[in-house]
């Protein structure tokens, strides 16, 4: 029952925290080690029945108990210093790294590197306690205030647990006083064993240690808390010095003394424990014994290709070998020719270089000494590399007489399904590596086996396989993407994700929100990188696209694209140009697929300009083609234009072969023109996106589309085209601007009038989100009616047509009591219609009042005179429009332009959504 109850005080307590109760009350009634130990116990299904009679969740409850466990391990820690790391190690859970501590883990290989084994009494259990059940050796002397446990069996049976007294000796029951003080545990078992089979007939003994007695020891010299420690009499040297909190930063671990009687006993080498697991010195402490720790020794350092590298203690007459062993050995890709070794000789510091295959045994090492064991060079010195769109990438062995296909034996064996066949590269460096050669080939044609293509292969040669695709996405959306399973698609995925965190994460280190970040944006160096190669033709690192240019961003090149690959082979040919030298490089514009710089291969002709550009497009002109090639005369730089025909280029009839710096440029069909598509919408016989060839006109695409409905409203129609929507967008982003800048001056000067500020940048606010239209006015009726070239219009791509059905209606807005739409009637004039809207608003500037016609047009009343105005017409389909006085924003000249900018395109608005 009191188990029970001290269970559920501890569940209590648990609870408490839980549900936060005040942190005086909670202190005050922290449940103990043995509490929360005995709760762990409990089946499953009662943890959760005491849970739930408590009201608590029995996940929050263990993490609260895990939390509380943790809070009485560091308040019953003995040592300050594993204190202090499992302080360092919450805050660095609880918290994001810091700068300081972002540098300590990025430079953590550059730190100095620290002695060996002193991190084993760090971070080190809070208490010590030696196991009570361990086996007793035989050779343990017993000593006042051990327990021994006799068992006698036979005739009769009974137990006894003898306790040592002051004068060395125990009483059994009928035997009497035996010494048994000073004596081995084996010598102990045999004389009680021996006592009871001599006086007591018929009867044998069993004899085992009960409880062990407690003894003083002294803990002196270099420890982390020298000073005198009761502990158990089977504690060893080292668990003493576990007790003690381990040893100081100069404390030596090779020459630790124990001490009985002023004279030194035994001396353990905790090395022979670390890196042998020896510990056959680590002798059994007896009461008032000494663990004396002197300084340490003198310190080597060893650095580089072993498997610990750090500062060890020597002891006597190590070699070199002796310390590599200390060291873990040697990695698999230690450099053995030649260690380096720096050793303080005559005042100064001198170097040695060691060959560990021959004197590792005969090298003496000193104190002070710095043994730098390097790695083996990287680059592999023979080997033919194969990178790319290769199912195995990597170096391969050269054999005699290899060739490509021997490196590639086949299509679908050795390269990936987006691998571009038509173009491959075999980057070949000289001798000294100081100069590099191109070499260019045909990848399907040297897999087949044809010799012109299937190149030979030297030692050091980079084979280089490019992807058939540029863009990421386009290589992604690939047939084969839809034949994986479900399972292949969730892993896909989860790598997706995966990337876009580290990159997320990377990002927001360096303080670049991931939201912020703009795809279109390239990063400042690989930008500086393309202008850089751009600049060697005079060409911007930009695609056209339409009238506009865009820069793409690195991550939307795919893996192994023509971007990706060649860079490195590019500067690699840019850094061997010399003034005297030609720049082994060439660009091809025009109607490829990729246009761009690419390396001049030996021999290369304009038909493998072409293959390297990844062929042409079908738009370009095989009649003719140029070279735009810049020749030196005299010291000067001659431009020279070579035609010729790229038709007979391609099928071999003609040999064009190309010069560093040559700029191919692929020529256009003549009148070649992109699909340009037009829609017509509303009332139209036959409504849709039709297809147009260059220059035809509107008139002549209504014929084919059957003409106008008999419902349509020719002047209401509404044209638009998206040139000049863009225009239009321009024009309003620059008057946004503007008046941006006459609001802060007139609110620096004071001279903005009564008008609020709020409303001032409501209007703003308005102009800016509106979208432009690209309205154009055209007379439908004029064209349908006789196809004058003046009123007929030639289309563009992109160009939309609304008709409207009939209108009978005349819309009012802006400043007027009530903005709305009425029927039309030709008996009433402009006035009239303003009356039937209430009126003019106190803010209506009466002076310009103006009509949007049906066809978008402008008409303004005749202010001459109040007849006049009365008497402007109005027809169906018009939107009158009284715009905002402008003497409220104290004269601002750009507020009215603005006014009319946003009626027109409400307008125009109005006139499509009514379709």
């Amino acid at each position: 029952m009191s188990r029970l109850v001290s269970l559920a005080l501890a569940l209590f307590l648990i609870a408490a925290a839980v549900i936060s109760l005040p942190q005086e009350a909670y202190a005050q009634s922290k449940p103990t080690q043995a509490q929360l130990e005995q709760f762990k116990k409990l089946p499953r299904a009662q943890q959760e029945a005491l849970a739930r009679q408590y009201g608590i969740s029995l996940s929050d409850l263990e993490r609260s108990s895990g939390n509380q466990q943790g809070e009485i391990r560091a308040s019953d820690t003995v040592s300050e210093r594993a204190n202090n790391t499992d302080t360092e190690t919450d805050r660095r859970a609880l918290n994001e790294l810091s700068p300081g501590e972002l540098e300590k883990r990025l430079a953590k290989d550059d730190e100095e590197i620290a002695p060996f084994g002193y991190s084993l009494f760090q971070g080190e259990p809070s208490t010590f306690a030696p196991i009570s059940n361990a086996p007793v050796p035989s050779n343990y002397l017993i000593g006042v205030g051990d327990t021994l446990r006799i068992q006698l069996y036979g005739k009769e049976s009974s137990s006894y647990d003898a306790i040592v007294d002051r004068e060395g000796r125990i009483t059994v029951g009928q035997l009497g006083p035996m010494s048994v003080a000073g004596l081995r545990y084996d010598e102990v078992k045999e004389l009680i064993r021996a006592t009871v089979s001599e006086r007591m007939i018929g009867i044998e003994a069993a004899v085992s240690i009960g409880e062990l007695r407690s003894m003083q020891v002294f803990v002196v010299g270099e420890a982390y808390k020298p000073g005198a420690y009761t502990v158990s009499s089977l504690t060893t040297i080292s668990q003493a010095l576990f007790v003690s909190g381990g040893v100081s930063d100069i404390a030596s671990l090779r020459s630790i003394q124990l001490k009985r009687g002023g004279e030194t006993v035994k001396t353990f080498d905790l090395y022979d424990l670390l890196t042998k697991g020896d510990a056959s010195d680590d002798a059994l402490l007896r009461d008032g014994d000494v663990v004396f720790i002197p300084p340490r020794g003198e310190m080597i350092t060893v650095r580089g290709e072993v498997m610990r590298p750090a500062q060890y203690e020597l002891k006597g007459n190590e070699t070199l070998a002796d310390v590599v062993e200390l060291a873990g050995g040697l990695l698999p890709n230690a450099y053995r020719a030649s260690a380096q070794l720096q050793r303080v000789a005559n005042g100064s510091r001198i170097i040695e270089t060691v060959n560990l295959n021959t004197k590792a045994d005969s090298v003496k090492m000193r104190g002070g000494d710095d043994l730098d064991i390097g790695a083996v060079a990287q680059r592999v010195s023979e080997g033919v590399m194969l990178v790319g769109a290769v199912t195995r990438p990597g170096t391969y062995e050269v054999t005699n007489d290899m060739r490509v296909s021997d490196l590639l034996p086949g299509i679908d064996s050795a390269l990936l399904p987006v691998a571009d066949l038509g173009y491959g590269l075999v980057v070949r460096p000289s001798e000294d590596r100081r100069r590099t050669q191109v070499l260019q080939f045909d990848v399907a044609q040297a897999i087949s086996g044809k010799a012109e293509q299937n190149l030979a292969l030297q030692s050091r040669d980079q084979v280089v396989i490019f992807s058939r695709y540029e863009s990421a996405m386009a290589e992604k959306n690939q047939l084969e993407s839809f034949l994986r399973t479900e399972s292949e698609r969730a892993r896909i995925q989860r790598e997706e994700v995966l990337e876009l965190y580290r990159e997320q994460y990377l990002q927001k280190l360096v303080g670049n929100r991931a939201d912020n970040f703009n795809d279109s944006d390239q990063p400042d160096r690989l930008r500086e990188l393309d202008k850089e190669l751009a600049s060697l033709f005079e060409t911007e690192p930009s695609e056209k696209e339409g009238d506009k240019e865009t820069v793409k961003s690195p991550s939307y090149y795919s893996k192994f694209s023509r971007y990706n690959l060649l860079q490195p082979i590019l500067y690699q040919l840019r850094n061997q140009y010399t003034a005297t030298g030609s720049l082994n490089l060439f660009f091809v514009d025009g109607e490829v697929r990729y246009p761009g710089v690419y390396p001049l291969a030996v021999n290369a002709t304009a038909r493998d300009a072409i293959a390297a550009a990844g062929g042409l497009k079908e738009s370009a002109y095989l009649a003719r083609a140029e070279i735009t090639r810049t020749l030196l005369s005299d010291g000067e730089a001659v431009t020279d234009y070579v035609p010729f025909e790229l038709g007979k280029v391609l099928s071999g009839e003609t040999q064009m072969l190309l010069n560093g710096r040559d700029r191919v440029n692929i020529l256009s069909i003549p009148d070649w023109q992109n699909t340009l598509q037009v829609r017509l919408e509303g009332e139209v016989r036959f409504p849709g996106t039709y297809t147009i060839r260059r220059g035809e006109t509107l008139k002549t695409l209504l014929e084919r589309a059957g003409g106008l409905t008999d419902y349509a409203f020719e002047r209401g129609a509404v044209f638009t085209r998206a040139d000049l929507r863009e225009t239009e967008q321009r024009q309003l982003e620059g008057l946004a601007q503007q008046l941006r800048r006459e609001i802060a001056s007139n609110v620096i000067t004071d001279t903005g009038g009564n008008f609020a500020y709020g409303e001032l940048n409501q209007l703003l606010r308005d102009l800016t989100n509106i979208e432009a239209i690209g309205r154009l006015v055209v007379d439908l009726d004029a064209i349908m009616a006789n196809g004058s070239r003046d009123a007929d219009l030639q289309l563009k791509d992109g160009d939309r047509l609304f008709v409207p059905t009939s209108q009978n209606t005349v819309s009012i807005i802006g400043e007027v009591q009530l903005a709305s739409s009425y029927r039309y009637d030709g008996t009433l004039s402009l006035d009239d219609y303003i009356e039937r809207a209430g009126g003019l608003r106190q803010k209506a500037d009466d002076s310009r009042v103006y009509i949007v016609k049906a066809d978008g047009s402008i008409s303004v009343p005749d202010r001459s005179g109040w007849f006049n105005f009365k008497r402007t017409s109005v027809e169906p389909g018009d939107t009158i429009v009284v715009p905002l006085d402008t003497q409220y924003v104290n004269n601002i000249e750009v507020w009215s332009t603005a006014t009319q900018i946003m009626y027109q395109v409400g307008v125009a608005l109005a006139a499509v959504s009514s379709l």
